[in-house]
């Protein structure tokens, strides 16, 4: 398995197709090996050393909100080049997950996936920008500014939110995301914490009684 680097891929020169490449544990190291024409091969401890270096030149928030935003142009428009070849949503979804997985990006998958209401879960497994980058959160924020962008562009709606609610980076077993409409999960967060402060109130007049 290629299992510390990540390919990177940009569309030929003709636009017509991309090409990808999967490298044999044999090549990892070997000069023998160049990267196909249209991708660069990057290893995942680079690519943590970009992270670090942007929260260092601006700040951890800033650098999660830069990561974010540049994946989520790239997410649409993967969604755009996959739509080129497949409109069934299902496929598009199947056809990311092979893609991503040969790119060595992580093994994604989807879950309790409700394509009228544009929400679900994703499951990824060995995802690269965890290894890239240990930390005490959820920290993928690239994956989540990809998906974010992707499922957006997929489901046609403006405004779809993905939240990390697990991460390899933090020492869970893998990373998981959320996702639904912003209106949805914005509202689902406001009502708990109303539950909270509620639980709260109910909470500190209990003690008070006693």
């Amino acid at each position: 398995m290629y299992n510390e680097y990540t390919l990177i891929t940009m569309p030929d020169q003709t636009r017509r197709s991309t090409k990808f490449i999967t490298i044999p544990s044999s090549l990892q190291s070997s000069a023998e090996w160049k990267p196909a024409k249209g991708g660069i091969l990057l290893k995942f401890e680079t690519f943590g050393e970009i992270k670090l270096a942007l929260e260092e030149i601006f700040s951890p928030p800033a650098a999660a909100v830069i990561l974010y935003e540049a994946a989520r142009k790239c997410g649409v428009r993967s969604c755009e080049r996959i739509m080129k070849k497949t409109r069934m949503k299902e496929e598009v979804l199947r056809r990311l997950s092979k893609l991503k997985n040969e790119e060595n990006w992580g093994k994604i998958s989807f879950r309790n996936i409700d394509f009228e209401k544009a929400s679900g879960r994703v499951l990824i497994a060995d995802s690269f920008e965890a290894a890239a980058h240990k930390s005490k959160q959820s920290s993928c924020h690239f994956f989540r500014g990809f998906l974010a962008g992707f499922l957006s562009r997929l489901f046609e709606r403006k405004s779809i939110t993905v939240i990390e609610e697990k991460c390899t980076a933090r020492g869970d077993e893998h990373c998981e995301f959320r996702f639904a409409s912003s209106i949805i999960l914005y509202a689902e967060q406001a009502k708990q914490i109303m539950e909270d402060m509620i639980r709260e109130v109910a909470l500190k007049h209990s003690s008070e009684d006693k």
